[in-house]
């Protein structure tokens, strides 16, 4: 009896062990988190959020930004796809030179300079490269556009010569980036800012919504048994508002007058003490369908009549849902039944086909004013569609869907 004590005993010692070294090993193949050790590095969510944590690997949140790797790069790099004119003279070739993926600039069939690309911004709509230069991000003036699929000018640049100088500073990786810290150094030249790229995490990682979480870690290891989340910040938990700020810190615009840095919000935090108060609520211009979906949404009737409503009441921001239309239609129905008598008057007309997309109707695709671009081969300029967040009834929008019946 008391041997097989013993060996009980060194059995579930041999297993705590086991177990425990396991937890050690998974601790010592992530990197230090650059934000500090209050940071456990998004990966140890895995250990028990398995399933949430590989769905949200496919999410645009977390390809927000990304190293040039193969499989982050979109866009054609055979010849007859991948080269911009820029006139006669002037033109980019997109090539692939080994391992890497470059922006080549001519002069008369001659190269002047090639440039590779460093990082990746987007993924969904479109994507936009980086290089750098002495540590330095600069936007390559040639993006791609899954729309089209094609080659065209980076939001902003000109399509009659290429500009390999623009600069992107920290405030462009606050809603592409979960961390990047930046230094003001004095030159004769006048101020620069200096971007310190080890300390950049791609992409919106788990902890740039639910906060540090060295301690929430920390404690359910310790606690395997425990399943009420400890020293984490759960959405659920939050108020009507802060619901609304945790999305709106990077989905309200660039318009608005910036007190500090978003890398700095946490979940529950007020965005009023990020921006400029009088600019949070309505302002007088149009909100733009890019990066303003807050205040298209905030400016819906159904928002206004739907006290409990949030961006979480349509996404869920572990998971990818693109293009899903009957998913989101489904969303709209919850409030919307004929019975209710709130539900489409196009449904006597239409029929039962209308419930696979309300979404085209009350929130389509519109121009964004911010974003303009042109295609290789095109003399005019194209415009970045995008949906609007502003449910309402376009008659436009309900003309088009009619004619397709």
């Amino acid at each position: 009896m008391l041997q097989q004590k013993k060996s009980l005993l060194l059995i579930l010692f041999l297993g705590a062990s086991i177990l425990f070294l396991a937890r050690c090993l998974n601790h010592a193949d992530a990197a230090p988190d650059p934000r500090g050790k209050a940071y456990a590095g998004a990966i140890t969510c895995r250990q028990c959020h398995q399933a949430i944590y590989d769905s949200f690997l496919n999410t645009a949140h977390f390809k927000a930004s990304a190293l040039a790797l193969p499989k982050n790069i979109q866009g054609n790099f055979l010849p007859g796809k991948n080269s911009f004119a820029y006139n006669d003279s002037q033109r980019i070739d997109m090539l692939k030179r080994g391992d890497s993926y470059q922006q080549v600039f001519f002069i008369k069939g001659r190269e002047q300079d090639a440039y590779k690309l460093d990082m990746v911004f987007g993924t969904r709509h479109a994507q936009t490269y980086l290089y750098l230069d002495n540590g330095q991000p600069y936007e390559l003036p040639l993006s791609h556009y899954n729309a089209v699929n094609a080659w065209g000018t980076s939001p902003g640049f000109s399509a009659s010569s290429p500009n390999f100088k623009r600069f992107i500073g920290a405030e462009c990786f606050e809603c592409h980036s979960s961390s990047l810290e930046s230094k003001l150094n004095s030159t004769p030249a006048g101020v620069t800012q200096v971007i310190e790229k080890e300390t950049l995490i791609y992409g919106i990682d788990c902890e740039r919504c639910h906060g540090p979480a060295s301690q929430h870690v920390a404690f359910h290891e310790a606690n395997p048994d425990q399943k009420m989340a400890a020293f984490m910040v759960k959405n659920s938990t939050l108020g009507h508002q802060q619901k609304l700020d945790a999305c709106a810190v990077c989905h309200s615009g660039n318009d608005q007058l910036k007190i500090d840095s978003r890398f700095r919000f946490k979940m529950g935090d007020d965005l009023g003490n990020f921006f400029m108060p009088q600019l949070i609520g309505g302002r007088s211009k149009e909100a733009d369908v890019h990066g303003n979906q807050y205040m298209l949404m905030a400016s819906s009737k159904c928002f206004i009549k739907s006290p409990e409503m949030t961006c979480g009441s349509c996404h869920s921001s572990h998971e990818s849902a693109t293009g899903n239309l009957k998913m989101y239609s489904q969303k709209c129905m919850s409030c919307h039944q004929p019975e209710a008598n709130n539900f489409c008057p196009k449904y006597p007309e239409l029929g039962e086909a209308i419930k696979q997309n309300c979404i085209d109707c009350h929130m389509p695709q519109q121009p964004s004013s911010a974003i303009g671009f042109q295609l290789a081969g095109t003399d005019t300029k194209s415009s970045y569609l995008l949906r609007t967040h502003k449910i309402a009834v376009y008659r436009d929008s309900l003309q088009t869907v009619h004619h397709k019946k």
